[in-house]
This record gives structure tokens, C-alpha cells and sequence, in this order.
């Protein structure tokens, strides 16, 4: 079996774009503020598909490409964040990284080891589109956790098109494996809680970066300039396509828990300043 981790290509990006253009057998779950959230049975898996189409208005397409390649400006509006590192390279616009967050109490915290690939189509300097997408791979310094589950992001990413000098189209698509055997609350507070939310918080940040970025290096863009990379080639020997092995975990009987007290998913969360 090839268990080589190779570069995305064409083929890649273009199945991604079609999947997040497809409008057959979406079933919509929150549809509100210019915001609707579908998932989808996939033909060939148990994992259903999650997509979030939105417009904004006051950022550009460029802008949002910067906010969600920015992995420091992350730690400034990703609240569920626990960590996230950039591990290696694999080609100029292939990266490896690990990233864990938060899941709603008391689920226990999620992370995973994935492959990032992006572009801009047809070139960066007037772009149409810009595609990013990540899936999940292994690496031998990343092993899973005791504290941790670690999922699987079978195909994740965002399709980013400018409408105006200041406006643009946005679709964030998923089909995550959180791995385990988790309660349909959690599953529904996904789809109708945390990703709108989410895309509030990319929304937000993304009006707020370019104040933030002029105060923190603000030439260093390494997805936009490739020779400001400073991560090295993955090694012989360290990636590999096959999931790792964990222990699978049955949280399906776990309660959810409300209380008083504001949480990461919280609309205060959000108000606060980049």
C-alpha cells in the first residue's frame, strides 16, 4: 500500500470546488443572516458532509485568504484553539500541521494532523478564486494523545470568490471524523451552533486583521511568498496517508451540560478585541 503523502494537484482543488458549487441533496439546518448551513450523506462514507455559504460585504477575497492561513493571527480569534504548530513542508503551497480544539462540555478535546494545500486561480496576482484545502495525515513526532481523540478531516477547506474590490463569496466545507461514537446533540450543535459561529468569528477577524498585521510583521505572508517559508521538507520516513490508530471512545451517552457561565462558543467571545 502507498502510504507516500504527495502534494495536491489540479484534480484535487477541482473535485473541492465542485462539491462546494453542488446544490443536489442538501438538506439545510440554519439558514439565517445571509448564512445557510447544509449537510449531505455521502454517497461513500458514514461521514456526512457539512457545508456554510455566506457573503460579506466589507472584506475582501484576498483579506479572508490572509485570516485563515494566518496562524498566529488564529490564536487571536479561534477561541476553541488549544494548539496549533506548523510541522513541515511538502512542496511551496503544501504544509503539515497539528492543530486541537475544545469540543462543547464535556466531550473530550479533539485533535488532528493534517495536510494544508492552497491556490488561486488562475494566478495570485488576479485571482478569481482562491481554493484552500487540508486532510488528514500522520507524522511520527505527532502520535495521538491520552488526552486528546485524535479525529480525522477526510476533506476540509474553503472556496473564497471576490464579488467587488471589498466584498467577497465564502463556502467552508467539511466531512470530519471525530472518531469515537458521539451523541446526536453534538452533532446538531455543530451544524447549527458552532460553525455559524465560527464563520461570525472569521468574519470578524478578517475586518480587524489588517490593523493587527501592521503591527506584527506585516511583509510576512509565506502562503502568498514562498521563500519566507521557514519550515523544512518533511523527511523520508515521517508522513504517511494512514490514520493513526487510537483507541475508539463511546461518548454517546454523555449529557450535554448548561450552565450560567459563558463558554468558548459564546457570543462574548467573539466581542472581544484582535
Amino acid at each position: 500500500m502507498d502510504e507516500v503523502v504527495y502534494p495536491a494537484d489540479d484534480k484535487d482543488f477541482d473535485n473541492f470546488k465542485k462539491t462546494c458549487l453542488s446544490t443536489d441533496k442538501w438538506l439545510v439546518r440554519y439558514n439565517k443572516k445571509d448564512l445557510v448551513v447544509s449537510t449531505k450523506v455521502h454517497p461513500n462514507s458514514n461521514i456526512k458532509l457539512l457545508k456554510a455559504v455566506t457573503s460579506f460585504q466589507d472584506v475582501s477575497a484576498d483579506l479572508v485568504f490572509d485570516v485563515v492561513h494566518d496562524t498566529e493571527y488564529r490564536k487571536k480569534w479561534d477561541h476553541d484553539m488549544i494548539d496549533m504548530k506548523e510541522i513541515c513542508k511538502v512542496s511551496v503551497n503544501n504544509t503539515v500541521s497539528y492543530y486541537a480544539a475544545k469540543c462543547p462540555t464535556p466531550i473530550k478535546s479533539r485533535d488532528v494532523v493534517f495536510l494544508s494545500s492552497w491556490i488561486a486561480y488562475p494566478n495570485m496576482r488576479e485571482p478569481v478564486e482562491y481554493i484552500m484545502i487540508n486532510k488528514s495525515v500522520s507524522h511520527t513526532a505527532f502520535p495521538p494523545r491520552k488526552d486528546m481523540v485524535r479525529a480525522i478531516s477526510v476533506n476540509t477547506g474553503y472556496l473564497i470568490r471576490p464579488t467587488g474590490p471589498a466584498s467577497c463569496d465564502f463556502i467552508y466545507l467539511t466531512q470530519f471524523d471525530p472518531r469515537g461514537s458521539i451523541p446526536k446533540w453534538v452533532v446538531n450543535t455543530f451544524a447549527e451552533i458552532f460553525t455559524p459561529k465560527v464563520i461570525n468569528r472569521i468574519h470578524k477577524a478578517a475586518r480587524r486583521y489588517t490593523v493587527w498585521k501592521n503591527k506584527h510583521d506585516p511583509s510576512h505572508k509565506p502562503w502568498l511568498f514562498p521563500e519566507q517559508c521557514r519550515l523544512s521538507l518533511a523527511r523520508l520516513g515521517e508522513l504517511s496517508v494512514r490514520a493513526d490508530e487510537v483507541e475508539m471512545i463511546d461518548e454517546s451517552g454523555v449529557a450535554e451540560i448548561r450552565g450560567n457561565g459563558r463558554d468558548s462558543l459564546d457570543e462574548a467571545s467573539d466581542d472581544e478585541k484582535a
